[in-house]
């Protein structure tokens, strides 16, 4: 997934660097999410945190391997990157 200009300025916004733009945005094609023990898409994934918890997992993970997150109403997503160090 190509990183919005937005995204772009959120990210800068908590301390990322321009280099670690491409780290990201390769995370997110490598990223499997998981929600109640079953896999679901990137983009049912950004419906349940909202872009900006998404950006907040999909960094992490993108540099630690795997990250969750959880929105207001409880729901967690597990983000496993690890392919994207293999």
């Amino acid at each position: 997934m190509k990183l919005k200009k937005e995204d772009i300025k959120i990210l800068k916004s908590w301390g990322f660097p321009d280099s670690d733009m491409e780290q990201i945005e390769r995370a997110t094609t490598k990223t499997k999410y998981e929600m109640n023990n079953k896999r679901i898409s990137r983009t049912k994934t950004i419906e349940i945190l909202g872009r900006e918890t998404y950006l907040s997992g999909i960094s992490r993970s993108a540099f630690h391997w795997s990250a969750s997150r959880s929105n207001d109403n409880n729901e967690t997503v597990f983000f496993d990157s690890s392919k994207l160090f293999e």
